[in-house]
């Protein structure tokens, strides 16, 4: 039967904070929170789907929008966040006693995302798809009309090692590459490697509402039934492999 977590220990005058055990009590167990469970889910994103067929002659590895959306979510390994610094200001006192004020608070507004290459730049042709909507390379106008036609959304949760109980969730607004990846094509001989790329994305707004955190908790239990399902479908639930040739 699964413990409950407990804050328990950590909230309670026991001792426990002396040596800071917090798993010593089987019965009041404190799970320390464990960083590598992340997801993503792609929302409102730009028509890509016509640029990448005019620039790779009708080669595309996607279908449609989904198809790229997917491409994302499933090739990204790393997500380095944008914070917040709080601004202040110094009063002072008689004697030079000083105290400080907060003055307002100023957010990153870059989001970093590391994606894994695959036999084919389809990551590369989807990130410089999305710069040639933004910028013709060849006479450097736009191509778009407003915003909505270049920046996207994506929401971004992160779990318990389960997968499934949120932790915390995000809603990132106003995404747009901020680099056109092709530098990644510079190779060395004596170089043999797997290709990853960090890209960095404008973001202007990162939400933090309940209604978010409900709605990536949908995802997530959503994920998880289908990934249940696909492994029932290969024979690993129960223990045994019998779905395995």
């Amino acid at each position: 039967m699964a413990v409950p977590q407990s804050f328990g220990a950590v909230t309670s005058d026991r001792g426990a904070g002396f040596t800071r055990r917090w798993a010593a009590n089987s019965a009041d167990a404190v799970d320390p929170y464990i960083t590598g469970y992340f997801f993503t889910k792609w929302a409102h994103f730009p028509e890509l789907k016509g640029m990448l067929d005019y620039t790779y002659n009708n080669n595309s590895p996607f279908t449609g929008q989904k198809d790229i959306k997917n491409a994302l979510t499933s090739s990204c390994t790393s997500v380095t966040m944008p914070g917040g610094t709080v601004n202040k200001t110094d009063l002072y006192g008689l004697g030079g006693l000083k105290y400080g004020y907060p003055t307002n608070v100023e957010y990153d507004n870059t989001l970093t995302m590391r994606f894994t290459e695959w036999q084919g730049a389809p990551i590369y042709k989807i990130i410089a798809s999305w710069v040639k909507v933004m910028r013709d390379y060849r006479t450097g106008v736009a191509t778009y009309n407003t915003k909505s036609n270049f920046a996207a959304s994506m929401y971004y949760w992160t779990t318990a090692p389960d997968g499934v109980s949120v932790a915390s969730a995000f809603l990132f607004t106003g995404l747009f590459p901020l680099r056109d990846p092709s530098d990644q094509f510079g190779h060395d001989l004596t170089a043999n490697d797997k290709l990853e790329t960090d890209i960095d994305f404008n973001v202007d707004v990162v939400w933090q509402e309940e209604y978010i955190t409900n709605k990536c908790q949908g995802f997530a239990n959503t994920a998880k039934s289908v990934g249940s399902a696909n492994a029932q479908s290969y024979g690993y639930e129960d223990g045994n492999q019998t779905g395995v040739q």
